[in-house]
């Protein structure tokens, strides 16, 4: 069955009634242009407070502007005064960022300037953002903005949304989402409007799908939240700085903050508060007639929003850098092994100390790796000599030993690993293919490789392994090195040795040698892979098939009101569409009634007309659903109205 349905009854009672047009508004359509009165305006406000070192305000609200700026399209490199621009004045200020947040902050604005966050005023701070990062969250172990906005950051500087500082933060966020789907500014705290709007940029930015859960929830706490003048609620009333960062979160999620999903009771939508902010010299007051503490940011937030715009305002285009293997090898077991990108990195030694790596090096692979594998590593400053490595993984005593030592395709480089630049450096030639970094008692352990002849062979086929290791000019072979794979086997003087399995296995080959390098690990199938047992014994299996195509809708009756007349708008009503099927649906809708077309010609599910209506919803995940009724203009039924959606599914394309 390709398609099923769920029929909801839908009801409303019609009374006839006088109704006053609304005013119309000075804007027309969202998102509004940099011309329209609204946004130029306060660009105009914005330019004119600019002072002669460049700032527009104090250090914060300088990086708030640049990415309003950036938002309406101009260089921020271009607002200059005294022959000072804004982003100078940053850069000569670099120093005065502190915090997780600051970071944060800063590198949103270098990222919307063009600028390189891991090199501005001679600061990284992509690295020192990082540096807050404790293996599980970013910045203040209790508070959620830092990682919120530590996410973003990231993004925008070019992490990768894989990497285990990203994942673990975002996992962060979502394990404190509290019951009523929004976030407090603390682990602890109840939910408010701010503090939930930038965990939804945050977890958009980072790859969460707009339709999930998690993101759902917090829209309906939003919706919960919004008040009759279109704004959302803070501490008992609505402002400009919460308006502007609900707005920017609906956008991030994909909705529009003008559509009849995001109206009120009263029919005004969230720009619609926002826009009534604004003061006569086009700033935005944080409320009518108080301008706040922070007049510039406020304003800066509403251009944002106003555009249509979402954080990060703009995001890196991450560098090709050198790729290449790297492999970990610890006293007793391998660490990490994989490929990583080596860019430029900057390394903070076991001192504090900064170090700009300009170009992919082996250290920098030591980073990167670092980060993908959610291992630690240390470095210390030695000067001339460079920087060396100290531990990684908590190992290692450069004082006294045991330490680490550096391979590249088997030889050890004559400089550092911060000073040996992949596919450059030689000895040895590039191309680089491995850099490999060894647990050593004395720096004289050889690196060892092993190869086989085939990776998947038949139940008692052989195949035949060969180790080799390098004596500072070729491989050799290497007599007498333990290898491991289903038993033990020792190599022959040529190196090699004969494995034959005699049942189904996969299995991880590599090769061990006291005064030698462990090797590399190869996975060879035998027959049909798998487990190693071949025990006899019958085991009963059992499973639950549920239907391709499954959904639930609740409630299945809804009342739209029972005051509406001609023109009005009910309010929002939600309903929960889940999928509970095995594949990924479709769902559209169809709307019947016998109340002369009332609900086929003003129904709205999800800000559209119901003809409009289309929703894609992964498996196991839900979809909240705004259902509003507009009373056409020409409509003369009264009393109770009676009318029903179909939900149809189907696989989703």
């Amino acid at each position: 069955m390709k398609t099923t349905r769920f029929r909801i009854l839908i009801t409303t009672l019609i009374m006839i009634l006088l109704v006053v047009p609304s005013t119309a508004l000075a804007w027309s359509t969202y998102p509004l242009v940099p011309p329209e009165s609204e946004v130029a305006d306060a660009l105009d406000y914005l330019a004119g407070q600019q002072n002669a070192d460049g700032s527009i305000g104090d250090f914060s609200q300088s990086a708030w502007v640049v990415m309003a700026i950036a938002a309406a399209g101009d260089d921020p490199n271009d607002w200059t005064n005294g022959g000072n621009s804004i982003v100078d004045y940053l850069s000569a200020n670099a120093g005065d960022a502190a915090n997780a947040t600051d970071y944060s902050r800063m590198i949103l604005a270098i990222t919307a300037a063009g600028q390189d966050p891991a090199n501005f005023g001679s600061i990284d701070f992509v690295t020192l953002l990082k540096s807050q990062y404790d293996g599980t969250q970013i910045g203040n172990s209790t508070a959620l903005n830092d990682d919120a906005w530590g996410i973003m950051a990231l993004i925008s500087a070019g992490e990768s949304p894989a990497s285990a500082i990203i994942t673990s933060s975002t996992s962060f966020i979502k394990s404190n989402q509290n019951p009523d789907g929004g976030w407090g500014w603390s682990t602890t705290a109840p939910s408010d409007a701010d503090s939930t709007a930038a965990p939804i940029m945050a977890l958009i930015a980072a790859g969460e799908s707009s339709s999930s859960t998690v993101i759902q929830n917090a829209l309906a706490y939003l919706k919960s939240q919004q008040a009759d003048d279109g704004g959302f609620d803070s501490w008992g009333s609505t402002n400009a700085d919460t308006d502007s960062w609900v707005i920017s979160a609906l956008v991030a999620a994909g909705e529009d903050p003008t559509s009849a999903a995001w109206q009120s009771g009263s029919g005004n939508t969230p720009v619609d508060d926002l826009v009534s902010f604004q003061a006569a010299n086009g700033s935005y007051e944080w409320q009518s007639g108080n301008p706040g503490s922070m007049p510039l940011k406020t304003t800066a937030g509403a251009i944002v929003a106003l555009l249509g715009k979402k954080y990060p305002v703009a995001v890196a285009s991450p560098q090709s850098g050198e790729t290449i293997n790297v492999r970990i090898e610890g006293e007793t077991q391998t660490i990490w092994a994989g490929e990583v990108t080596a860019n430029d990195t900057t390394v903070i030694d076991d001192q504090g100390g900064s170090h700009y790596l300009p170009n992919p090096t082996a250290l920098g692979a030591l980073h990167e790796a670092s980060l993908l594998g959610g291992f630690d590593y240390s470095v210390r400053d030695f000067g001339a000599m460079g920087l060396a490595i100290t531990g990684i993984d908590g190992a290692g005593d450069w004082d006294s030993g045991p330490w680490w030592m550096f391979i590249v395709d088997g030889a050890q480089p004559s400089v550092g690993a911060g000073s040996f630049e992949l596919n450059v450096t030689s000895p040895p030639s590039p191309w680089h293919e491995e850099v490999l970094f060894a647990f050593s008692s004395s720096f004289s352990e050889k690196a060892t490789k092993l190869v086989v002849d085939q990776t998947q062979v038949v139940v008692g086929g052989a195949f035949t392994a060969t180790v080799t290791y390098f004596d500072g000019s070729n491989w050799q072979p290497l007599a007498g090195a333990t290898v491991h794979a289903d038993t033990d086997y020792l190599t022959a003087a040529d190196g090699t040795v004969s494995i034959s399995i005699d049942h189904d296995t996969t299995i991880d080959v590599f090769a061990e040698m006291s005064g030698y390098i462990r090797s590399n690990r190869v996975a060879v199938t035998v027959g049909e892979g798998g487990s190693a047992s071949r025990v006899g014994y019958q085991v009963g299996v059992t499973a639950t098939i549920i239907p391709a195509i499954s959904i639930e809708v609740s409630p299945d009756s809804v009342n739209l009101g029972n005051d509406l007349g001609p023109k009005d708008i009910s309010n929002p009503v939600t309903l929960t569409i889940a999928n509970t099927g095995a594949w990924d649906i479709q769902v559209t809708a169809e709307v019947q009634d016998t109340a002369d077309d009332l609900f086929v010609d003003g129904l709205r599910i999800g800000g559209v007309m119901w003809n409009l209506f289309s929703r894609t919803i992964s498996r196991g995940q839900s979809y909240l659903a705004q259902i509003t009724l507009a009373v056409p203009e020409t409509y003369a039924g009264t009393g109770l109205k009676s009318g029903a959606i179909i939900f149809w599914a189907e696989e989703a394309p």
